[in-house]
């Protein structure tokens, strides 16, 4: 009996693929467009250290906000260091810490998103109940007072971050984990004796994978945004390092006499967020169809 209900049931246990599969011909040339953005800052952040770049943060006071030229495309800042160079440098720290952040996130809220949509009872409840504590405190204040009591580094900073971000993710992983779970492929595997590890694995993992890709760029360009921010502020990345805020720290004062200082690295930011944010809409478009 268990072999014919299985067995009747199989077929279906291909829908979570189906699922995450996403249809090319439907995606929006703005979505294209911005994911051939993400995958050039990606190679960025991954190539620029062996790129032929002048040091970042070498100074040369004689050529300070020099213009654009052949040795420096974008210019100079106000110490003469070159702006491409760090411009680039700013893209790495920038997207690595941003990274570190998700990976946390996920990290944490993935498993116990699932745990909690498929186990379901006491288990739901008391990390549901944890996540909305966590939830109710602003995560700008949960990171200022952890940077205040561990004194850590940008990638700790980040970290922490993953930490405050886990719980949306959990609960987002919960809501699809709990449709997924009733399924009929799902409870055919309960009925074969599939333990509770290989049903997360093989069915529930794979049904709420692409809202993972979402939940990843949405949280990416958010995490950027709060990176940047804690930088300006000067309690993130720490100078001579460059990340896309710290160029923006010096550079505020210039934007009448010298805009493009200011201008570059807020476009590319800018440019990069509403990126990560058009290629979420447009997964999530393809999730509906």
């Amino acid at each position: 009996m268990t072999e014919l209900v299985t067995g009747a049931l199989a077929p279906s246990a291909s829908k979570p693929k189906a699922s995450a599969r996403w249809r090319v011909r439907g995606v929006s040339w703005g979505a294209r467009l911005s994911l051939v953005f993400i995958l050039a800052s990606l190679a960025v952040m991954v190539l620029v250290e062996y790129l032929p770049l002048q040091d970042p943060a070498q100074q040369d006071l004689v050529n300070t906000l020099a213009p654009i030229s052949g040795e420096h495309w974008i210019g100079t800042d106000e110490l003469g260091r070159d702006l491409f160079s760090r411009l680039l440098w700013g893209v790495h720290t920038s997207l690595l810490a941003g990274l570190t952040a998700v990976a946390v996130a996920v990290g944490i809220g993935l498993p116990l998103g699932l745990l909690a949509g498929y186990l379901g009872g006491w288990v739901d409840q008391v990390l549901s109940r944890l996540a909305d504590v966590v939830l109710t405190v602003p995560a700008l204040i949960l990171l200022l007072a952890a940077q205040t009591a561990l004194d850590t580094s940008i990638q700790g900073q980040m970290a922490v971050l993953g930490c405050i971000f886990a719980p949306r993710v959990l609960r987002v992983i919960r809501a699809e984990a709990l449709g997924v779970s009733t399924a009929a492929f799902v409870t055919a595997g309960r009925m074969s004796g599939a333990s509770h590890a290989r049903i997360l694995l093989r069915y529930l993992l794979p049904g709420v994978r692409a809202q993972v890709v979402v939940q990843i760029s949405y949280l990416l360009g958010l995490a950027m945004v709060v990176e940047a921010g804690i930088s300006f502020l000067g309690i993130g990345v720490k100078p001579p390092d460059s990340s896309l805020g710290t160029l923006l720290i010096g550079a505020s004062a210039l934007l009448s006499s010298h805009p493009h200082v200011v201008l570059v690295p807020a476009a590319v930011l800018t440019t990069l967020i509403l990126s990560l944010n058009v290629f979420g809409d447009s997964l999530t478009e393809q999730r509906k169809k």
